[in-house]
Order: C-alpha cells, then structure tokens, then sequence
C-alpha cells in the first residue's frame, strides 16, 4: 500500500508550499502598494490591513506567515516615516497594539477556514469577520487612546465618539476588501477545480 499524501500534493500540479506562498505574495503585494503611500498619494484607497490578515488565516495557517507580513508591516512604517516623510504621530508605544489587532483577523480567518465553502456557510462567516473587525478595532483605536499619550486624560466616555466615528469606516474597509478576496478565489475556483477540491480536503486535516 502507497503512504498517503498531503491532500494538496495529491491533486496533480498543486503544492501546498507554492499556493500558500503564492498568497503570502500577493498579500505583500497589496500591502507594499498601499501601506507604502505608493498608490494612495494618487488615489485613495480604504485600509486593506485587517482583510488581509483575515485572507492569510484563511489560507496560510503558520504563524510564521503572521509574524513575517506584521513585519513587513512595521518596516514599511518605519521607512515611511523615517525617509519619505510620512507623519509620525501614530507611531507611539501603543503601535504594539497591533499585535493583537492584526492576531484576531488572523484567528478568525483561521476559523472560518474550517467552514465548508458553500451559500450557507456565509452568515456565520460574515458574523465572524464582523465581530473579529470589532474587536480589531478596538485593540487599535482603542489602545492607541488609551496608551498613545496623545490624549492627556482618556476616558471610556471620551473614547465612544471616536469609537462611533471610525468603526464604520474601519468594517466598511474590512468587508468590502475580503468581498474581493472572496470574490478572486471563486474565480481561482472556477480556473482551477483541482485546486479547490485539494484546498476543500486539507481544511479538514
């Protein structure tokens, strides 16, 4: 009897190794060409940090895939501000809030994985990706009041009107960037059949 295989490797052209750095990649990608101020100086564009980090949970499990697109994060600030003149005024202590901002969208991407990928699956998807945003939200906004010391005196109360200003722009970004996400892997899908049978088999591993 033959070894079995990993699910991905059995599919004929398919390694997991390669679609899952392929992603990584065109995650980078999106990150250079928005977090850099590349594209946005010419048009503006909303934060696609939280949905790509909610896309890599979804396909790329390892935490090392986490920790490397975080730190292509830090990087791109620090030459940002550093040498092409972008304002420092969110890089404080309360930038390592981040940490747990960008770990939840990761978590829930990893947890929506398990989902079998059909129409029904998607209420409890959307509700996860909604509440992941929420608490992202508050781990970012939230920590940077409270430990930024931009504002002398923060207060549960002071931090509600912003709370009620910017999430919405925040979960408008969020959704609206794994929509296209979504919307690119059902044409993978399409393209590709062997590829989705193979990743629908590994989730359940």
């Amino acid at each position: 009897m033959s070894r079995p295989t990993d699910t991905l490797s059995a599919a004929p052209g398919i390694r997991p190794e390669r679609f899952q750095l392929a992603v990584f990649g065109a995650l980078a990608g999106v990150m250079l060409l928005t977090r850099s101020h590349a594209l946005t100086h010419v048009v503006h564009l909303p934060a696609t940090a939280l949905a790509s980090y909610f896309v890599l949970g979804y396909f790329v499990r390892r935490a090392s895939a986490f920790a490397a697109l975080f730190a292509l994060g830090w990087g791109i600030d620090v030459v940002s501000i550093g040498m092409l003149g972008v304002s420092d005024f969110c890089y404080t202590p309360a930038y390592l809030m981040l940490v747990p901002a960008y770990g939840v969208m990761w978590v829930a991407g990893r947890q929506v994985r398990m989902l079998p990928e059909r129409a029904a699956s998607i209420p409890l998807a959307l509700f996860t990706l909604v509440a992941a945003t929420f608490v992202s939200h508050l781990c970012s906004s939230g920590g940077f009041y409270a430990f930024s010391g931009r504002f002398p005196e923060p207060t549960i109360a002071g931090f509600l009107p912003r709370l009620a200003r910017y999430f919405p722009m925040t979960l408008t970004s969020s959704l609206m960037w794994t929509g296209v996400a979504a919307a690119l892997w059902m044409l993978v899908r399409t393209a590709r059949p062997a590829l989705a049978r193979a990743f629908a088999q590994s989730k359940a591993r």
